[in-house]
């Protein structure tokens, strides 16, 4: 039987479909329901946004707004802050290349001339990625008329960084572009833009940025040069020609592809330009910037400024930058004048010299061939060609007068053949040494001064060796590296030790000491305060490089590289190197008790009205030691200020704990250290990187800085952990010593008190000291039948190694299981008093 065919299944079959296309009719219904009312609510949400906006004839695309001041940390006004500090000059279109112009179209808006504001095709693009990142959408979207507005009309606004803020800022934006686009031409738009834009090194526009980079005005510029221009709006600091050049040529590489790929240019220019070493004549200095505002700690405190309104805010680097020299802000900086005189005074004192003064140049020089080429000259390919000659050959003149005589014979030389074009030679002459140093309260992370040069300051574009430049830590890393770790996760002690002896790294290279000396048996206390490298390496290897490694990126360095996780990291031998900075905050991390805290050059940032849009005061910093780690490390370091290699740093009045650093050629030297109140780190060497016959200016420095800063303040110590405690270890095994052995080693009691915290009280006793009955006549170990008049009671060093301080006092251990060879049977009266005569002492 059917019963599929029977009228009553049929009529059920038909009511289930019916229900069925109902239910999906409905639903379809209910969408569109909800799609319509979604695009009527936002669309009523958006014309809210709208509605909220001037008339297009009220905006205002050329930068407008009010300065902004900065304080210092008593509130007294230290400068402000505008657009023409910021070193910018208005042009007209008709006098920025067609190169430039096209090179920013081509990377910013390839669709410029095309679009009536804003680009739909980057709009659906921009919203995929930015709803599948959470709402934050990518800045590819925007055409270079919202570019303009952003950095010129919305720069001066204050919002929060939500995604709601974003999509409200987005709407307003895009409807602003397209009504300009309707009252403004696309050249005005353009001209406007390229005078306003952020192009890295305090420079607004292209004018600025041509002037900045290549010394000359932007209608000069070669297509080569307008491509480096353009390689930088991406990322202002990233793609830095000066600081950053590799970064820089690969955009510039893109920027001329993509130029190429739109036909602005051909595949003959393309080449010309891929082959120009245009980075050689960039001017790494410029003498002709005024004054203004640009002290290093300004420096420092706008760059870090911008980089914070860029992350809270969540707008760009330009309206950063933009909001900074046109928002009226005020910000009160962490500098504190008093500390900043004198660490200026300090730095540029000659007499703190000891080697003397010289002078050095920096220089880039175009020649015009009679042959019809370019050649581009620094003072790197006049080292290189005198080096020929002279490999020892240096650019460090005993006066400025032989500097420039110098400079003079070396570009007659090159100009025998040709001719400078106007604004082809640009030459700075600096002091060498160089120094840098920052002051920071450990307790809070506020940078009270800076110091990123000695000898006057031209400009805001100057090198801060304080913040931009990485040098060698040299020994000043050795704490960081490899002691704090092995104290604070290691499983060691300030009493441990480790066998000072000849060694070798895993690669085959000799670990040396500073000094050739090796002493033995070491502690880890002793290894800190006579700063003993090859302790330091041992120590790290022991631990393992990786946990050393961890610990001090843990301590917050940014440029160290997968490959300085070796055992050279031990001593400050480091791919990169460090900031003089980022040292600074690192030691100030044990002087706080071993929180870590950003450096900061700011508190508070208030906005126009007085709202405070950032604020660093909140930081409660990260831990990346133990108290108690912070603490012992502290106390070897004060054995370093006074009795180890800082002694010539220390000063009575005050506590301090220190450091010194140089790296292994002497072309860096470092003192870091630190009081109850300030952490002070000092940095030296030739820009060259030449080696130096005299480092201690650092330490004198040091002393000079903090002697004077710490003048007044009340004496105190540093605040010991309860967990600390005291213990009665051997110092040639740090472990518990064994009575009247190690404290008769025949050098004196090796038997002295060391701290330790509770967990890590030795509970072993010495295993490096051995104490002997000595037969005098045969000098080993007595034997039964020893008279007792030859045998003497005496105490060895087990364990150690040759070419050491310990090898004079060692056994060896298979003498230590031998016995005497020449009393092997009784012996005869006669014969014993024979034997006595012929006494062999070892």
């Amino acid at each position: 039987m059917k019963y599929h065919n029977s009228p009553k299944i049929k009529k059920r079959y038909s009511a289930q479909r019916r229900f069925v296309h109902t239910l999906i009719k409905t639903i379809l219904i209910l969408i569109l329901l909800v799609i319509a009312a979604g695009i009527i609510s936002f669309g009523y949400y958006a014309k809210t946004q709208i509605d909220r906006l001037p008339d297009i004839s009220q905006v205002s695309i050329r930068p407008t707004g009010a300065n902004t001041k900065v304080v210092d940390s008593d509130g007294n006004v230290l400068t402000d802050l505008s657009a023409a500090g910021a070193n910018s000059k208005y042009i007209s279109l008709d006098k920025i290349p067609k190169n430039l112009q096209h090179a920013f179209i081509a990377t910013e808006d390839s669709r410029f001339y095309e679009h009536n504001g804003i680009d739909l095709r980057s709009i659906i693009r921009a919203a995929f990625s930015g709803l599948a990142n959470g709402g934050h959408f990518s800045q590819g979207a925007s055409t270079i008329t919202q570019q303009l507005l952003k950095n010129n009309y919305f720069s001066n606004q204050t919002r929060k960084n939500t995604f709601s803020d974003r999509l409200d800022r987005k709407i307003q934006e895009q409807y602003l572009a397209v009504q300009l686009e309707k009252v403004t031409s696309k050249d005005k738009i353009l001209e406007s833009y390229l005078n306003t834009i952020n192009l890295g090194q305090n420079t607004l526009g292209v004018e600025a940025a041509a002037q900045r980079y290549f010394n000359k005005d932007v209608y000069d510029l070669s297509l080569s040069e307008c491509t480096v221009i353009a390689g930088i709006i991406k990322n202002p600091t990233k793609y830095d020609p000066v600081t950053h050049p590799k970064n820089n040529a690969i955009q510039r590489e893109r920027v001329l592809k993509n130029m190429l790929d739109q036909g602005y240019i051909t595949k003959k220019a393309y080449q010309t330009a891929m082959d120009d070493d245009v980075y050689s004549r960039i001017a790494s200095v410029n003498s002709d910037h005024g004054e203004e505002a640009s002290s290093y700690f300004i420096d420092a405190l706008t760059d870090q400024v911008v980089s914070d309104l860029v992350k809270e805010l969540g707008i760009s680097r330009t309206e950063a930058y933009m909001k900074l020299y046109n928002g009226g802000l005020t910000i009160h900086s962490t500098q504190d004048v008093s500390v900043q005189q004198t660490v200026d005074d300090e730095i540029n004192r000659k007499k703190n010299y000891a080697g003397g003064t010289k002078y050095s140049m920096s220089f880039s020089l175009t020649v015009d061939k009679e042959n019809g080429t370019t050649k581009n000259y620094t003072e790197q390919t006049m080292l290189k060609a005198y080096r020929k000659r002279d490999k020892n050959y240096t650019l460090n003149y005993s006066s400025r007068k032989e500097a420039e005589e110098a400079y003079e014979a070396y570009k007659k030389q090159v100009t025998a053949d040709g001719k400078i074009p106007e604004g082809g030679e640009n030459v700075v002459y600096t002091l060498q040494p160089q120094a840098a140093m920052t002051v920071i309260d450990q307790r809070t992370g506020q940078v009270k001064a800076i110091s990123g040069g000695r000898g006057k300051k031209t400009g805001s574009v100057n090198l801060n060796r304080a913040t931009d430049i990485t040098r060698q830590p040299g020994s000043a890393f050795k704490v960081l590296a490899a002691f704090a770790p092995a104290i604070d996760a290691g499983g060691m002690t300030l009493a441990s030790v480790e066998d000072d002896a000849p060694e070798l790294y895993e690669n085959g290279r000799e670990v040396k000491n500073y000094d050739g000396h090796y002493h033995g048996f070491t502690t880890i206390r002793e290894a800190i305060t006579d700063s003993i490298n090859v302790v330091a390496v041992k120590t790290l290897t022991d631990i393992g490089t990786g946990l050393g490694y961890q610990y001090v990126k843990d301590f917050g360095f940014s440029t160290l590289e997968e490959g300085d996780n070796n055992q050279a990291l031990a001593l400050g031998s480091l791919i990169k190197g460090v900031k003089n900075i980022e040292l600074t905050a690192a030691y100030a991390a044990i002087a706080n008790g071993g929180y870590y805290k950003r450096p900061v050059f700011y508190t508070t940032v208030e906005d126009s009205t007085g709202k405070v849009i950032l604020n660093t005061t909140d930081d409660k910093g990260r831990r990346v030691l133990k108290k108690s780690t912070a603490w012992l490390l502290t106390s070897a370091m004060k054995d370093v200020m006074t009795k180890g290699t800082g002694q010539k740093a220390d000063f009575k009045g005050m506590t301090l704990a220190g450091m010194s650093g140089t790296s292994e050629s002497s072309s860096d030297t470092q003192f870091a250290g630190f009081s109850p109140y300030y952490t002070c780190v000092v940095w030296g060497g030739c820009d060259d990187n030449s080696a130096q016959e005299d480092t201690s200016y650092s330490e004198t420095i040091w002393k000079a800085v903090m002697r004077r800063i710490n003048k007044g303040r009340k004496y105190r110590g540093f605040e010991r952990p309860d967990d600390i405690v005291t213990a009665l270890v051997c110092k040639k095994s740090g472990k518990l010593p064994e009575e009247n052995v190690c404290d008769h080693d025949p050098r004196g009691s090796m038997v002295y008190n060391e701290f330790f915290t509770k967990d890590t009280v030795p509970t072993e006793t010495c295993d490096h000291h051995v104490k002997l009955s000595i037969c005098r006549v045969s000098g080993l170990p007595a034997g039964d039948f020893c008279p007792k008049s030859d045998i003497v009671d005496k105490v060895f060093i087990t364990g150690g190694s040759p070419d050491t301080d310990d090898e004079k006092y060692m056994i060896p251990a298979e003498d230590t299981k031998r016995i005497c060879d020449v009393h092997v049977a009784p012996t005869p009266p006669e014969a014993a008093k024979k034997n006595r005569n012929q006494i062999v002492l070892k």
